[in-house]
Protein backbone atom coordinates (compact mmCIF):
# COMPACT_ATOMS: atom_id res chain seq x y z
CA UNK A 1 0.00 0.00 0.00
CA UNK A 2 1.34 3.48 -1.04
CA UNK A 3 1.34 5.71 2.04
CA UNK A 4 2.21 9.10 -0.09
CA UNK A 5 -0.19 8.30 -2.65
CA UNK A 6 -2.83 7.66 -0.59
CA UNK A 7 -2.59 10.84 1.62
CA UNK A 8 -2.04 12.92 -2.15
CA UNK A 9 -5.70 11.12 -2.72
CA UNK A 10 -7.30 12.00 0.12
CA UNK A 11 -5.77 16.24 0.60
CA UNK A 12 -6.83 16.10 -3.00
CA UNK A 13 -10.37 15.21 -2.56
CA UNK A 14 -10.47 17.42 0.71
CA UNK A 15 -9.45 20.54 -0.96
CA UNK A 16 -12.13 20.39 -3.76
CA UNK A 17 -14.66 20.29 -1.23
CA UNK A 18 -16.86 23.41 -1.61
CA UNK A 19 -18.79 22.47 1.72
CA UNK A 20 -17.88 20.76 5.15
CA UNK A 21 -20.38 19.82 7.87
CA UNK A 22 -20.09 17.47 10.47
CA UNK A 23 -20.02 16.81 14.62
CA UNK A 24 -17.29 17.53 16.90
CA UNK A 25 -17.54 16.06 20.38
CA UNK A 26 -14.79 16.14 23.03
CA UNK A 27 -15.11 14.51 26.59
CA UNK A 28 -11.95 15.33 29.08
CA UNK A 29 -11.48 13.16 32.60
CA UNK A 30 -10.00 13.67 35.28
CA UNK A 31 -9.36 10.94 37.86
CA UNK A 32 -12.52 9.45 36.07
CA UNK A 33 -14.44 12.19 36.94
CA UNK A 34 -16.18 14.07 33.55
CA UNK A 35 -14.99 18.05 33.67
CA UNK A 36 -16.02 18.50 30.36
CA UNK A 37 -18.34 17.38 27.94
CA UNK A 38 -18.88 19.75 24.47
CA UNK A 39 -20.59 18.84 21.12
CA UNK A 40 -20.35 21.00 17.96
CA UNK A 41 -22.81 20.56 14.88
CA UNK A 42 -21.10 22.63 12.56
CA UNK A 43 -21.54 23.66 9.12
CA UNK A 44 -19.20 26.06 6.41
CA UNK A 45 -19.01 26.75 3.05
CA UNK A 46 -15.47 26.90 2.21
CA UNK A 47 -16.22 29.51 -0.52
CA UNK A 48 -17.75 32.11 1.03
CA UNK A 49 -16.29 30.99 4.66
CA UNK A 50 -19.86 31.45 6.35
CA UNK A 51 -20.55 29.09 9.04
CA UNK A 52 -22.83 27.83 11.40
CA UNK A 53 -22.44 26.30 14.36
CA UNK A 54 -24.52 24.53 17.52
CA UNK A 55 -22.54 24.22 21.03
CA UNK A 56 -23.56 22.31 23.65
CA UNK A 57 -21.29 22.21 26.46
CA UNK A 58 -20.93 21.08 30.49
CA UNK A 59 -17.91 22.13 32.19
CA UNK A 60 -16.98 21.12 35.70
CA UNK A 61 -13.01 22.66 36.30
CA UNK A 62 -12.68 25.26 38.69
CA UNK A 63 -16.12 26.10 38.85
CA UNK A 64 -19.04 24.91 36.93
CA UNK A 65 -20.24 26.17 33.60
CA UNK A 66 -23.18 24.91 31.55
CA UNK A 67 -24.94 26.25 28.62
CA UNK A 68 -25.96 26.04 24.83
CA UNK A 69 -24.37 28.37 22.52
CA UNK A 70 -25.69 28.34 18.61
CA UNK A 71 -23.90 31.00 16.14
CA UNK A 72 -24.18 32.20 12.51
CA UNK A 73 -20.59 33.01 11.64
CA UNK A 74 -19.31 36.00 9.10
CA UNK A 75 -18.93 35.29 5.60
CA UNK A 76 -15.99 36.88 5.77
CA UNK A 77 -13.07 37.25 8.44
CA UNK A 78 -13.08 40.33 10.98
CA UNK A 79 -11.13 43.23 10.88
CA UNK A 80 -8.96 41.71 13.63
CA UNK A 81 -8.41 38.04 11.73
CA UNK A 82 -6.92 40.23 8.53
CA UNK A 83 -4.69 41.99 10.39
CA UNK A 84 -3.36 38.87 12.11
CA UNK A 85 -2.82 37.06 9.10
CA UNK A 86 -1.03 40.44 7.99
CA UNK A 87 1.37 40.71 10.47
CA UNK A 88 1.95 36.28 10.26
CA UNK A 89 3.03 37.27 6.56
CA UNK A 90 5.12 40.27 6.86
CA UNK A 91 6.96 38.22 9.82
CA UNK A 92 7.09 34.75 7.53
CA UNK A 93 10.56 35.62 6.26
CA UNK A 94 12.13 36.02 9.42
CA UNK A 95 11.37 32.12 9.90
CA UNK A 96 13.90 31.54 7.34
CA UNK A 97 16.90 33.13 8.78
CA UNK A 98 16.64 31.05 11.47
CA UNK A 99 19.00 28.28 9.86
CA UNK A 100 19.00 25.08 8.29
CA UNK A 101 19.14 23.23 10.89
CA UNK A 102 15.71 24.04 12.30
CA UNK A 103 14.74 23.32 8.99
CA UNK A 104 16.01 19.63 8.57
CA UNK A 105 14.49 19.56 12.23
CA UNK A 106 11.36 20.19 11.42
CA UNK A 107 11.56 18.28 8.15
CA UNK A 108 12.80 14.95 10.19
CA UNK A 109 9.55 15.38 12.28
CA UNK A 110 7.07 15.31 9.78
CA UNK A 111 8.84 12.29 8.18
CA UNK A 112 9.14 10.60 11.67
CA UNK A 113 5.07 11.12 11.29
CA UNK A 114 4.78 10.03 8.05
CA UNK A 115 6.88 6.83 9.06
CA UNK A 116 4.91 5.86 12.05
CA UNK A 117 1.51 6.01 10.38
CA UNK A 118 0.02 2.76 9.83
CA UNK A 119 -2.60 1.79 7.09
CA UNK A 120 -5.11 -1.05 6.98
CA UNK A 121 -7.45 -1.43 4.10
CA UNK A 122 -11.07 -2.61 5.22
CA UNK A 123 -13.53 -4.46 3.18
CA UNK A 124 -15.07 -1.67 1.05
CA UNK A 125 -11.97 -0.63 -0.06
CA UNK A 126 -12.09 2.18 3.01
CA UNK A 127 -8.76 2.64 5.01
CA UNK A 128 -7.99 3.48 8.71
CA UNK A 129 -4.84 5.47 9.11
CA UNK A 130 -3.36 5.21 12.62
CA UNK A 131 -0.56 6.83 14.76
CA UNK A 132 0.04 6.54 17.78
CA UNK A 133 2.75 8.45 19.92
CA UNK A 134 4.43 5.58 21.37
CA UNK A 135 5.32 4.38 17.81
CA UNK A 136 8.06 7.57 17.36
CA UNK A 137 11.45 7.42 18.31
CA UNK A 138 12.98 8.24 21.16
CA UNK A 139 14.47 11.73 19.93
CA UNK A 140 10.98 12.31 18.57
CA UNK A 141 9.08 11.41 21.09
CA UNK A 142 11.08 13.97 23.40
CA UNK A 143 10.66 16.48 20.43
CA UNK A 144 6.86 15.75 20.56
CA UNK A 145 6.70 16.80 24.31
CA UNK A 146 8.43 20.01 23.49
CA UNK A 147 6.00 20.95 21.15
CA UNK A 148 2.97 20.14 23.69
CA UNK A 149 4.80 21.84 26.56
CA UNK A 150 5.80 25.06 24.35
CA UNK A 151 1.59 25.31 23.39
CA UNK A 152 1.27 24.92 27.02
CA UNK A 153 3.66 28.30 28.21
CA UNK A 154 1.52 29.89 25.13
CA UNK A 155 -1.42 29.08 26.17
CA UNK A 156 -1.64 28.85 30.09
CA UNK A 157 -3.34 31.98 31.18
CA UNK A 158 -7.03 31.41 30.23
CA UNK A 159 -6.98 27.71 29.05
CA UNK A 160 -6.88 25.64 32.01
CA UNK A 161 -7.69 22.38 30.53
CA UNK A 162 -5.40 22.92 28.03
CA UNK A 163 -2.35 23.59 30.67
CA UNK A 164 -3.02 20.34 32.41
CA UNK A 165 -3.33 17.97 29.22
CA UNK A 166 0.97 20.04 28.78
CA UNK A 167 1.97 19.41 32.14
CA UNK A 168 1.77 15.79 31.62
CA UNK A 169 5.38 13.55 31.24
CA UNK A 170 4.43 11.18 29.11
CA UNK A 171 1.80 11.92 27.09
CA UNK A 172 0.09 9.18 24.98
CA UNK A 173 -1.80 10.06 22.08
CA UNK A 174 -3.30 7.68 19.86
CA UNK A 175 -5.11 9.31 16.25
CA UNK A 176 -7.64 7.35 13.87
CA UNK A 177 -8.27 8.67 10.57
CA UNK A 178 -11.00 7.10 8.81
CA UNK A 179 -11.28 7.33 5.05
CA UNK A 180 -13.92 6.06 2.98
CA UNK A 181 -13.31 4.22 -0.82
CA UNK A 182 -13.96 8.29 -1.91
CA UNK A 183 -11.13 9.34 -0.26
CA UNK A 184 -13.37 11.45 1.79
CA UNK A 185 -11.89 11.98 5.50
CA UNK A 186 -15.29 10.47 7.40
CA UNK A 187 -14.05 10.46 10.57
CA UNK A 188 -11.10 11.89 13.02
CA UNK A 189 -10.85 10.07 16.30
CA UNK A 190 -8.06 11.35 19.07
CA UNK A 191 -7.44 10.00 22.23
CA UNK A 192 -4.75 11.13 24.91
CA UNK A 193 -4.48 10.00 28.23
CA UNK A 194 -1.10 10.18 30.86
CA UNK A 195 -0.42 10.70 34.50
CA UNK A 196 0.04 14.53 36.39
CA UNK A 197 1.84 15.45 39.20
CA UNK A 198 0.57 18.37 41.04
CA UNK A 199 1.96 20.98 43.40
CA UNK A 200 1.57 18.62 46.36
CA UNK A 201 2.73 15.81 44.92
CA UNK A 202 -0.27 14.44 44.14
CA UNK A 203 -0.97 11.96 41.10
CA UNK A 204 -3.75 12.65 38.80
CA UNK A 205 -5.13 10.43 35.75
CA UNK A 206 -5.82 12.53 32.65
CA UNK A 207 -8.04 11.46 29.62
CA UNK A 208 -9.42 12.88 26.38
CA UNK A 209 -11.17 11.71 24.07
CA UNK A 210 -12.33 13.61 20.57
CA UNK A 211 -13.48 13.11 17.50
CA UNK A 212 -15.19 14.47 14.50
CA UNK A 213 -18.03 13.09 12.18
CA UNK A 214 -18.29 14.48 8.73
CA UNK A 215 -21.63 13.76 6.25
CA UNK A 216 -20.80 14.02 3.01
CA UNK A 217 -23.22 14.20 0.22
CA UNK A 218 -23.84 10.55 -1.38
CA UNK A 219 -22.46 11.21 -4.80
CA UNK A 220 -24.68 7.62 -5.78
CA UNK A 221 -27.93 9.89 -4.66
CA UNK A 222 -27.12 12.74 -6.43
CA UNK A 223 -30.04 13.81 -8.90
Amino acid sequence: MNKIRILYDVMNTMKAKEEVKGVLQVQVEKDQAMILSLQNEFEKNLLTEKMKTKVTASLDYEGRVQGDHAEDAAPCPSERTRHDRLHHMHHFPSHRRRGLKEIFAKWTFALSLLNALQFEERAGKSTVISLSANDLPEDMKKLFSEKIAHVGRHHGQGHGLLKEFCSIDHLDVTLNIFINPNYEVEKVAVTAAGTQMDAQAGQHDLKADAQVVFAWEDKGDAS
